[in-house]
C-alpha cells in the first residue's frame, strides 16, 4: 500500500502573480476534470473546458484579484485559492492537485488565506459550491463554513445547483483550518 506523500515542510505559500497563471489553468482543468467528471456533460469536459479555463487565466489579473498558491520546493504549484477583493471577498476557486490531497496542503492553503486577506482589514469570506460536490461541502463544513439556500446556478454555461458557503470570521476561519491539520499527522480529507 502506497501513502499519500507529505508536503508539511516542503510547501512554500505565496501571492501568485501573472506568470503564474498558466500553471493555475493547468491545476484548475485537472482539478475540474476529476471533480465534475458525471456532474458537467462529459463532451464538455474536453476541449470546450480546457478552453474556457484558458480563457479565464489568460487575460491577466485585475486589482479585485487576489491569488495565493502552494508551491513544493521543486517549484511545481500544487494548489491555489483565487479570491475576488470586495466588501465580502469571493472566493472564486480552490484546487489541489490530486497527489497533494490528502496532505495538509488545502487546510494550510485556506488558512493563508484567511491570515492574507484579514491582514488587508477583511474581516470575512464566501464562496459558492456545486451541492453535488459532498467533498468540497464536508471540507468546508470542517473549517466551521455556514451554507445557504442551494440555488439553480451556471458554470460556463452549464447548469447546475449551488449554495453559498459563509465565513463571517477570518480569525475563526483560520483557526479552524490550523486544527484540523495537526503538525503530527499532516492529514486532511481533500477538496
Amino acid at each position: 500500500m502506497t501513502s499519500k506523500p507529505t508536503f508539511a515542510d516542503a510547501v512554500t505559500f505565496r501571492q501568485l502573480g501573472n506568470v503564474d497563471l498558466q500553471a493555475v489553468a493547468s491545476v484548475q482543468l485537472k482539478s475540474w476534470r476529476g471533480t465534475y467528471a458525471g456532474v458537467l456533460p462529459d463532451e464538455y469536459l474536453g476541449a470546450p473546458m480546457a478552453s474556457d479555463i484558458t480563457r479565464r487565466w489568460s487575460t491577466g489579473l485585475t486589482p479585485l484579484d487576489a491569488l495565493w498558491g502552494a508551491v513544493d520546493d521543486a517549484g511545481t504549484l500544487l494548489g491555489f485559492a483565487a479570491v475576488r477583493l470586495g466588501k465580502a471577498p469571493y472566493l472564486d476557486n480552490l484546487h489541489v492537485l490530486e497527489e497533494a490531497r490528502g496532505s495538509g496542503v488545502s487546510y494550510r492553503l485556506m488558512a493563508h488565506v484567511a491570515d492574507a486577506l484579514a491582514r488587508i482589514g477583511a474581516s470575512d469570506l464566501w464562496l459558492t459550491v456545486v451541492d453535488s460536490n459532498l467533498r468540497a461541502r464536508a471540507f468546508y463544513n470542517r473549517l466551521g463554513g455556514r451554507e445557504g439556500e442551494a440555488k439553480a446556478d451556471e458554470m460556463f454555461g452549464n447548469a447546475v445547483v449551488s449554495l453559498p458557503v459563509y465565513w463571517s470570521d477570518l480569525t475563526e476561519l483560520s483557526k479552524n483550518a490550523r486544527q484540523v491539520v495537526s503538525p503530527l499527522d499532516g492529514g486532511e480529507a481533500g477538496t
